[in-house]
């Protein structure tokens, strides 16, 4: 059951950006790291997030976790998505989708 997002509107953000956009996405990726910690649920992140509004080499390896964690923890008919550390609109999705699960949807 995989949700649909709209990403449009969403950067592509990687490693060297900042602001408001990626402490966006850093609050995405904190929220699944804090879902994760519920016993019995997928675990998508290992590593809490630093809030600093910086995609830097930190914040680049935990949305690489994610992207792999997520293709293996919600295979098809989830999207499969592209393991390169960059957010977009793959990524994007992704993320609304395993907090749509965690959210609703888990165990």
């Amino acid at each position: 059951m995989a949700t649909v997002m709209a990403t449009g509107n969403l950067p592509l953000l990687r490693e060297g950006d900042s602001g408001s956009s990626v402490r966006f996405l850093e609050q995405l990726l904190s929220s699944i790291y804090w879902f994760s910690q519920r016993r019995n649920w997928p675990i998508l992140i290992t590593e809490n997030v630093i809030f600093d509004a910086r995609y830097d080499d930190q914040c680049a390896r935990i949305v690489t976790e994610f992207q792999q964690n997520y293709n293996a923890t919600f295979p098809s008919p989830a999207p499969n998505i592209t393991v390169d550390g960059i957010v977009g609109p793959e990524t994007w999705q992704a993320l609304g989708d395993a907090i749509f699960r965690y959210t609703y949807a888990m165990p």
